[in-house]
């Protein structure tokens, strides 16, 4: 009796483990397909903005946008990321588009707070960068010859359109979470260029995309650009006129989130931002927000704008033409408009 339970026994562990064997083998994890999949970790960073960079660290830059002369300025670091790879394979197949594992197409993949640090870099400017730490990794096919990576991060939700593969052309819109607080939802999205060109191809693209163990290191850049207003109301006209309010109008909401500079229609929906004047910007002053440029047909950028009269209570309309601060034709440029008051209303 004793030795058919121990045989019992024998084969209930046979079975047990057969049934583990059997668990293991049948994974619907591709990459351990006969290791015919690989998850190929990303790297991301932002610049980083930080005060004691200008000091003594000759063209240091920070988040601000090049040529920015404002003043330090505080910025979230992003909680959303929307990342994609363009993947082409050697057979010939179709080219598809990956996401990283848990990307959800509308909110993007969580980022976590704690996961953030600051490292300098090692250029000549001193720049520093804010690194995401934590692993970012895409499942890629053994059928792979060139691999393209496009990301974005957001402080907020953002919905992003593109069709096929054609990721350069990608637009955006902000999500409802950015209501009422559209320039800083704004100011905190980056993205990656599409003409940040490094030894003659996309930065975007992977260089040993066909290894064993490919990777990619990629900085974000600012996807909105700062936009500094500043108005003066004539000398001879203050007794008339004395500003209480200015409110832009029609400011675009998205745009293209890799394309940031050619703009040439504005979102559907808009939005508009008011600044309230007190008495000592009545007649002259300056204001900063951040913008998606919208280059209208004569190569210019264009702003209307309401302008109100606390002396008569009456409004006029207005546009400011804004001029870029550099010819950098890669990252968003800060950009300047200026208005001049020169009759009453």
């Amino acid at each position: 009796m004793f030795k058919n339970k121990a045989i019992a026994i024998v084969a209930m562990i046979v079975m047990m483990i057969g049934a583990l064997l059997v668990t293991a083998c049948s994974s619907s994890d591709p990459s351990s397909e006969d290791g015919r999949m690989v998850r190929m970790p990303i790297v991301l960073a932002i610049p980083a903005n930080d005060a004691s960079l200008t000091a003594g660290a000759t063209g240091a830059k920070t988040t601000r946008a090049e040529g920015d002369p404002g003043t330090y300025e505080k910025f979230q670091l992003p909680s959303h990321l929307y990342i994609y790879l363009i993947n082409t394979s050697i057979s010939g197949a179709p080219s598809k588009v990956l996401t990283p594992e848990g990307m959800n197409p509308i909110t993007g993949y969580s980022l976590d707070p704690k996961k953030w640090t600051k490292t300098t870099t090692l250029d000549n400017n001193k720049d520093s960068i804010y690194t995401y730490t934590d692993q970012i990794r895409i499942i890629i096919p053994e059928d792979r010859s060139t691999g393209v990576v496009y990301a974005a991060m957001s402080s907020v939700p953002i919905t992003v359109n593109y069709t096929g593969t054609d990721l350069a052309n990608a637009t955006f819109a902000l999500g409802t979470e950015a209501t009422g607080k559209e320039s800083e939802a704004l100011k905190n999205l980056y993205s990656s260029p599409y003409n940040n060109i490094v030894n003659g191809t996309y930065y975007g693209t992977v260089s040993d995309y066909k290894s064993n163990s490919p990777y990619i290191n990629m900085v974000l850049y600012h996807v909105a650009s700062k936009f500094d207003l500043q108005w003066n109301v004539d000398a001879s006209v203050q007794d008339k006129v004395k500003l209480s309010q200015i409110q832009l109008t029609k400011l675009s909401n998205g745009g293209k989130l890799f394309k940031p500079l050619e703009n040439t229609s504005a979102s559907t929906p808009t939005y508009t931002e008011t600044f309230t004047l007190d008495a000592g910007s009545q007649w002259y002053g300056r204001q900063a927000t951040y913008v998606i440029p919208v280059k209208t047909a004569d190569g210019n950028y264009k702003f209307p704008m309401t302008l109100t009269n606390s002396v008569s209570s009456q409004a006029t309309t207005t546009t400011a033409t804004a001029i870029p601060s550099t010819t950098n034709s890669v990252f968003v440029p800060w950009i300047y408009g200026t208005i001049k008051v020169k009759k009453s209303f």
